[in-house]
């Protein structure tokens, strides 16, 4: 009897364990998912740079409180410049300099044609903004041993 016991124990945890592995069902009347075409990154899927430029812009519109006008015209450049980016990076084929030098030339056009769009007040708070993003940079960075 207590072999049978023992034995109807095991399988019970044995069921327990398998069915705790198994994918979840999802209910009758939910609806399927569409699977993610972008290629998948360590953050995540890729977004192509129309998404990545709405994405800034709206955040730029949130904390510098762009006007309807103002926000059309930074999303229009920040599109701009992130498909020319992308063309760069294409392009320049693993060479890191060439990159690197094509990055910075890119970011001071943007620069230049956001002094255009915003107030001085607006570029003076982009500025901040942008310091304060690369101090989180910084911080999140591993220490590089010399």
């Amino acid at each position: 009897m207590k072999k049978s016991l023992i034995l109807l124990a095991a399988l019970a945890l044995t069921t327990a364990a398998a069915r705790a592995q198994s994918a979840p069902t999802p209910p009758p009347n939910a609806q399927p998912t569409q699977p993610s075409t972008a290629p998948l990154t360590d953050r995540g899927p890729l977004r192509l740079p129309e998404q990545q430029a709405q994405n800034q812009a709206n955040l730029l519109a949130r904390e510098l409180a762009l006007s309807p006008e103002q926000e059309t015209k930074v999303q229009q450049v920040l599109t701009t410049q992130r498909q020319q980016m992308q063309a760069t990076r294409q392009q320049a084929g693993g060479n890191r300099r060439a990159m690197a030098q094509a990055m910075r030339a890119g970011r001071e056009q943007l620069e230049t044609q956001l002094k255009g769009i915003l107030t001085t007040d607006q570029f003076t708070k982009y500025q901040q903004l942008l310091a304060q993003r690369r101090e989180q940079i910084r911080e999140r960075r591993p220490l590089q041993e010399n």
